[in-house]
């Protein structure tokens, strides 16, 4: 069994707690080290809580690198669930200590970063994992094994949106989100933008070309709150994004509309384990996972059909991929940093054209 370390997730943590279950649920790596707080007795505590040799839980990433990259028995893997501002110089070390790397998305700030970290992994030979959750989703799979072979004929318009209300009427909830000293200098479109981004390119391989951004900070907060992106595809399509945390009314809406010359898809999170499909000449139908018809590949997930797959078998979902790659085996798909920079890239034109107000080449 391969042995990871995590960076992140002290006591009151609510995402390392789902890359710990997630990865439980691979049985393929056990937690072995952290860096879990910047506060000591959290950090100290959530050792102690998770069963760790005390000599294993470290004050500050860096020394953790160092200090497995150099034992015998050290790490195969790190994983970062600190806040955004930090991701870079975290993975950094990982890497020159030769450990691979996951970690949550975005990547870094700064697509610069990006790229290095990206370039630094492949001069190492290591591997980087960017855990875009809903590559996770079987039915996903699905769908997009649907459209690579061309049932909907040429994309030409993408709907994408991904609404949740945590944010409207200030109430409070991980401030550090609000704070650019800790998040970075966009939050709104950087959280969530960067889901409907990535899901739309896993879904149908569309590269975007230009985009028209808007950020909105509606509720007084330091970073934007609300974004609403227009993006040309270089196949000639279009599409349409909309990333909000102040929409009353929306728990963790995102929702997905895929329309090509022949057909459509329709895949929302709050129906995950089904999609809407039309064909042009046929009525729509509803399709599920775990069903005969689903592509081999897709019907790969952890619980039968009318169960949820839920959020921490879609993060074991892309986790195990990633063990069996460090492994040497062929797991299947996972986001790597390829998807990390597409992603910065994107979120800085985003920036750039709604500072200048006007459309934005990539």
């Amino acid at each position: 069994m391969l042995k990871y370390g995590l960076c992140g997730g002290g006591i009151g943590s609510f995402i390392a707690d789902v890359h710990i279950r997630a990865i439980e649920a691979t049985y393929g790596a056990e937690l072995v080290a952290g860096c879990f707080s910047r506060d000591a007795e959290n950090n100290a505590k959530t050792g102690k809580m998770k069963g760790l040799d005390p000599s294993r839980v470290y004050a500050t990433p860096a020394e953790m690198a160092k200090a497995e990259g150099d034992r015998d028995d050290g790490i195969d893997f790190v994983v970062i669930t600190t806040p955004n501002v930090s991701h870079y110089e975290i993975a950094k070390a990982f890497l020159i200590a030769d450990i691979h790397v996951a970690s949550d998305k975005p990547v870094t700030n700064e697509a610069w970063q990006a790229k290095e970290l990206q370039q630094l992994a492949a001069e190492k030979g290591l591997l980087f994992c960017v855990t875009f959750t809903y590559a996770g989703y079987p039915i996903l799979q699905h769908a997009r094994d649907i459209i690579k072979r061309g049932d909907l004929g040429d994309i030409v318009m993408v709907m994408g949106e991904y609404a949740q209300d945590w944010l409207a009427g200030n109430t409070g909830i991980a401030p550090w989100r609000t704070d650019p000293a800790v998040t970075g200098r966009m939050n709104c479109i950087a959280d969530i933008g960067s889901h409907v981004m990535f899901s739309v390119n896993f879904l149908t391989g569309l590269e975007i070309s230009e985009v028209c951004c808007q950020l909105d900070n509606v509720g007084g907060f330091k970073t934007d709150t609300n974004a609403s992106i227009m993006v040309k595809y270089e196949n000639g399509g279009s599409g349409v994004y909309w990333a909000s945390q102040v929409a009353h009314g929306n728990d963790n809406g995102i929702r997905l509309r895929i329309y090509g010359t022949k057909g459509s898809i329709e895949w929302k999170n709050e129906e995950a384990e089904i999609f809407k499909l039309t064909l042009e000449g046929n009525p729509p139908m509803t399709i599920s996972k775990g069903r005969r018809y689903v592509i081999p590949y897709s019907s790969s997930g952890r619980i039968p059909a009318g169960h949820h797959e839920g959020l921490y078998y879609c993060f074991a979902n892309i986790y195990g991929p990633f063990i069996a790659a460090i492994e040497g085996k062929d797991g299947g798909y996972y986001p790597t940093v390829v998807e990390g920079v597409r992603a910065m890239n994107w979120l800085e034109a985003c920036w750039e054209s709604n500072k200048k107000r006007e459309w934005v080449n990539l």
